[in-house]
């Protein structure tokens, strides 16, 4: 079966004055709202709501009995609509909080960003709750549309994103140890604590080029990394040694470069192997990575870098409010599961 997207604007309009009127006359007539939407060249949705929008709750005597009943009202209609209007915080930027742009704008391009556009809105209301406000769609709307200072390039991961690539073959690529679909359930569910995803993150592609080696525990999302000297197996497993006798680790999941092949002889860790070109498998790293390039453009020789840079780039990730786990920062989790 196929499905045809349509890449085609459609056109909208509100309903007006007049045509609440009709569909008024319409209800008397004892008419249906799917008929209605017919009528008005409207959809049934938008009917069903403006009915619903405007139906008010009446009373009537009759015989000295008060009966109660719902009945559609188009001046009522009217009435809760430009009510609505004039709260729309999209039509009125200029009437915004002048402080919150500039501080959006001061947060969205420090140096070492510790806030999205989202967690900056939610932290900002809960500190200013009698500001005008606009939603996180909204500043984003803004962005694109180009009406505030804030561009799409001060946000790397608006301009990052591209089209999914088609998925290659898995058969030829030999696992390293136990696969994925060993995985307990409680892992792949994040219900238990201490399990990690490892990744690296390489600046030139050259043998003498230093990379940053991240892990990331699934259930907090709370994120560890490491400058190494190179990518191979040996360094990497020196380095893992040193973080597992630091951080709680139970086990870690990789993918199956050469550079992870010797994981599998770590003891007092369960080591996993995700498929061959199944980077979704390790979403969680995938992602965090994706934070940490704001940070170490590809292509960007990571040589230069410091240890303490790098541990200010995590720090700054760590200590970032999540949507995901209600506004809490993945440090903050990370200390509370170490102590539950």
């Amino acid at each position: 079966m196929s499905t045809n997207y349509s890449t085609k604007k459609s056109s909208y309009s509100h309903l007006s004055a007049s045509e609440r009127g009709e569909i008024s006359a319409y209800l008397k007539m004892g008419k249906k709202p799917a008929e209605i939407s017919r009528l008005l060249g409207r959809h049934r949705s938008t009917i069903t709501r403006e009915i619903k929008r405007g139906t008010v709750t009446q009373v009537q005597d009759k015989n000295g009995k008060r009966t109660y009943y719902q009945a559609y009202f188009a001046d009522s209609g009217q009435r809760i609509y430009e009510e609505n209007r004039k709260n729309s915080v999209y039509l009125k930027l200029d009437k915004c909080s002048l402080r919150f742009f500039d501080e959006l704008e001061k947060s969205v391009k420090a140096t070492v960003r510790c806030h999205s556009v989202d967690t900056f809105i939610h932290e900002y209301k809960e500190k200013y709750p009698t500001e005008t406000i606009p939603s996180t769609k909204t500043v984003y709307r803004y962005i694109g549309a180009g009406l505030i200072a804030i561009k799409p390039i001060d946000l790397p991961k608006m301009v990052s994103i591209r089209k999914r690539s088609k998925s290659k073959s898995t058969v030829n690529k030999k696992a390293l140890g136990k696969s994925i679909e060993e995985r307990p359930e409680t892992i792949n569910n994040r219900s238990e604590f201490g399990h990690w995803e490892i990744d690296l993150v390489l600046g030139k592609k050259n043998k003498e080029e230093a990379v940053a080696m991240t892990l990331v525990e699934r259930q907090t999302r709370f994120a560890l990394a490491c400058k190494l000297p190179n990518k191979q197996a040996e360094t990497i497993n020196e380095a893992v040694k040193g973080l597992l006798c630091e951080y709680p680790i139970a086990s870690i999941t990789s993918d199956n470069g050469s550079e992870f092949s010797l994981l599998a002889d770590l003891e007092g860790v369960d080591i996993y192997f995700a498929h061959p070109y199944s980077s979704h498998e390790r979403g969680t790293n995938e992602n965090f990575n994706g934070l940490l390039r704001e940070f170490l453009p590809k292509g960007q020789s990571l040589n230069p870098m410091t240890n303490e840079e790098l541990v200010s780039y995590i720090s700054a990730i760590n200590n970032r409010p999540r949507r995901l786990h209600n506004y809490k920062t993945a440090k903050f989790l990370f200390g509370l599961a170490q102590t539950a």
